[in-house]
């Protein structure tokens, strides 16, 4: 898997031998619609190379993902490797992915769009691939949460968790433990959570789910007990440090918060927000010079974007404790 670390010009030209670095930009050579092959042959050497192609587009958008300011042309290189390779369920998969990412930064009128691409691209990804259980739960989360508008519906999410517990009896069951808490009923779900830790101990997304779904009902405790077991059985996972450190700050607990937080940055560096969320606790906690350092440290990270933004109004705000 190719990582944020190698630059995008590198990706282009290892994987995409149409994309050419004219002047210091990127710029794509599009081939000729029209054409001609002479024979098999030369169909199937020209059905590899686009194949390629969608490759080399799927792995920069992937990059771009990574990076927080970036979700536009996330969408973009993933649109990219869809067209090429319309069959491939990870890249629908993950284009539903780049259009939830940009969905907060849209504007109204833009985010009824997005919302049927990212319901589109999810139902595409199960259509080609229903066995992996990861699409069809990226479908079953889109559904519940969505409003009847944008195609929502508790009816077809059940009838997809019915689907996944047939493949998967364990995420099938956390499916609908995930489905009972949206719908308000809060004890089957916890119920259903409970049943399915007792299937599968060693695994880490029932500590998580539980977690989440204790924080959504406010038992942050609970929530907090929850995450440690997650911690445990998977301690090199960002994510437990990251849900655990949440659940710190609804309790308050600014100290652990930041320590879980910067755990989570070890494990995962690509997780630079959290140095603005480092920022706001030291705030909190009334530190005027730290949290201006993080700020500056989440700057030098993340120089572009929205956040970026609101980090330079608080240096600004925050420049006379330097």
């Amino acid at each position: 898997m190719i990582t944020k670390k190698m630059p995008l010009w590198v990706l282009l030209m290892l994987f995409c031998p149409t994309v050419a670095a004219e002047g210091g930009t990127l710029q794509t050579k599009k081939p000729p619609v029209e054409q001609k092959f002479r024979g098999t042959g030369e169909l199937t050497a020209r059905r590899k190379d686009i194949i390629t192609e969608a490759e080399a587009h799927y792995q920069i958008g992937m990059a771009y993902l990574r990076e927080p300011q970036n979700t536009g042309q996330a969408v973009e290189y993933l649109e990219r490797a869809v067209v090429l390779n319309g069959r491939n369920a990870e890249y629908h998969f993950r284009l539903a992915e780049a259009h939830t990412a940009d969905f907060p930064f849209a504007g109204l009128f833009r985010k009824p769009f997005i919302a049927a691409k990212v319901k589109n691209e999810l139902e595409l990804a199960v259509k080609y691939d229903p066995i992996t259980p990861a699409y069809r739960e990226g479908l079953i989360e889109y559904l519940v949460n969505a409003r009847a508008i944008f195609g929502g519906s508790y009816a077809k999410a059940h009838e997809h968790a019915t689907a996944l517990v047939n493949t998967d009896p364990y995420l099938g069951t956390l499916a609908r433990a995930g489905i009972s808490a949206e719908e308000g009923e809060l004890e089957k779900a916890e119920k259903l959570f409970k049943k399915a830790i007792i299937m599968r101990p060693a695994s880490w997304a029932g500590y998580q789910r539980l977690g989440g779904f204790y924080m959504t009902v406010r038992r942050i405790g609970e929530a907090i007990v929850q995450f440690k077991k997650y911690i445990t059985v998977s301690p090199d996972m960002a994510d437990g440090y990251e849900r655990i450190g949440q659940a710190f700050v609804r309790q308050r607990m600014y100290d652990e918060a930041i320590d879980a937080y910067r755990t989570a940055m070890q494990k995962d560096p690509s997780l630079a927000s959290l140095l603005f969320r480092i920022a706001q606790l030291y705030e909190f906690k009334g530190s005027k010079r730290e949290a201006l350092r993080h700020y500056e440290q989440y700057l030098s990270v993340v120089p572009s974007g929205p956040i970026a933004t609101d980090a330079r109004l608080k240096i600004r705000e925050l420049s006379g404790y330097n």
